[in-house]
């Protein structure tokens, strides 16, 4: 039996949280875990509650513009998202010392909000950060 080892295994897990992404440019996934490997929180990119999102109503100004009007991980203040990583954190019942899994590279902001947070790690599908 081949049994995946943890971080592939909440890896694959913040890939099933991405599939709720109401984001018709990326679906991004996160999971926070602690050190018990017992899930925190779990989040997605998309617009808040009560508001309508990019890929069930259209309205997202980012979401209408080509990657070549906007590029990735450009400026977000036409995007009406909240990023997965901002909402797992959001989520979470404990931040210091846990893990984060996120199905890409955290942009400039979720860095700043991760660093402040306590997260002892980041584990995306290319690299794993530790604290220092």
């Amino acid at each position: 039996m081949n049994r995946p080892d943890w971080d592939a295994y909440f890896m694959a897990g913040a890939h099933w949280a991405a599939s709720r992404a109401d984001c018709t440019r990326a679906q991004v996934g996160a999971i926070v875990v602690n050190a018990d490997h017992e899930v925190r929180g779990t989040g997605y990119n998309g617009a808040p509650s009560g508001v309508p999102g990019c890929a069930s109503s259209g309205s997202c100004p980012r979401g209408k513009l080509s990657a070549e009007q906007c590029p990735p991980d450009s400026n977000y203040a036409n995007c009406v998202a909240d990023h997965a990583e901002r909402n797992a954190i959001r989520h979470s019942d404990e931040l210091r010392g846990c893990t984060m899994y996120v199905t890409r590279e955290p942009c400039p902001a979720c860095w700043t909000l991760i660093r402040a947070s306590g997260l002892a790690r980041v584990v995306t599908p290319d690299t794993t950060y530790d604290r220092p």
